[in-house]
């Protein structure tokens, strides 16, 4: 068990790219871990070939169903990839915050901020401050950072916390690999975490990432909604926690906007 528990700290800290966006105060171990390059060593989460693929302005080089999420992926000062779910609201990684063993609720995170809608070709049009962690956990079977930001970005991702997806649905994957502006994996097929042997309420995949890819959500490419969050990977198989298998459910209320009321319809008089 001891050596189980060695090998997942290993290749969580190989999740998260070194960040130069704000060296000062950063207190995360995984930024240790240099950014690596393709091919060498445990840090390759590219598996067969490079799907990688660059995000335009628009986002016109890839499928159009896409274009409305794209503003909902960012970086995050630590190194990490991010994704708002609504009202502030963002989902990543726990060892993207130093997350203990056992969940956490409501820790600082002075100093720790988003750059929304990186691009290649386009700059990020909003920076958003971290609040506070809702709550975090990372360990042998979960691996997830549930935090608050402002200011919202406009754009979100829907979420699925009904359950845990079948295997073989079809999955893809926007984050920022090497810290680089945002990519697209393309798509790859859920596994069971046995094919990868990781942790009670994880799951398995081949879509590509590298290292800043950490925190990425994985989606449901068919509903376009989220249903895990990517944690790392050790090739042929990367690894993600089930969404469903979170605490998101405790805090989803505030990402729905309140009902507004109707005014009450005044009942027309009967004429004689």
């Amino acid at each position: 068990m001891k050596l189980r528990a060695l090998s997942v700290l290993a290749l969580v800290l190989v999740g998260c790219a070194t960040s130069t966006v704000e060296p000062v105060g950063i207190d995360s171990d995984e930024l240790t871990a240099a950014p690596v390059k393709t091919g060498q060593g445990k840090g390759d989460k590219i598996i067969g070939v490079n799907d990688l693929t660059k995000v335009l302005e628009d986002g016109a080089n890839i499928p159009a169903k896409y274009a409305p999420l794209i503003d909902a992926f960012g970086t995050i000062s630590v190194g990490c990839t991010a994704t708002h779910i609504g009202n502030g609201i963002v989902i990543t990684a726990g060892h993207c915050f130093s997350a203990p063993r056992t969940r956490k609720d409501n820790v600082a995170c002075t100093g720790k901020s988003v750059k929304w809608g990186v691009r290649h070709d386009k700059a990020s049009y909003l920076t958003s401050k971290c609040e506070t962690i809702l709550t975090m956990e990372q360990n042998g079977d979960r691996d997830y950072a549930i935090f608050k930001v402002s200011p919202a970005p406009t754009a979100k991702v829907e979420v699925d916390i009904s359950g845990r997806p079948a295997v073989d649905t079809t999955l893809t994957i926007f984050s920022h690999s090497q810290l680089r502006p945002l990519e697209w994996s393309k798509t790859c097929p859920l596994k069971p975490a046995s094919a990868g042997g990781w942790g009670l309420d994880q799951f398995s995949h081949q879509c590509d990432t590298e290292p800043g890819s950490s925190g990425a959500t994985v989606l449901d490419d068919t509903t376009l909604k989220v249903v895990g969050i990517h944690d790392g990977g050790l090739n042929p198989w990367n690894y993600g926690t089930y969404l469903s298998d979170t605490p998101l459910d405790e805090f989803i209320a505030l990402t729905i906007p309140a009902p507004v009321e109707e005014p009450p319809v005044d009942e027309p008089t009967a004429q004689n």
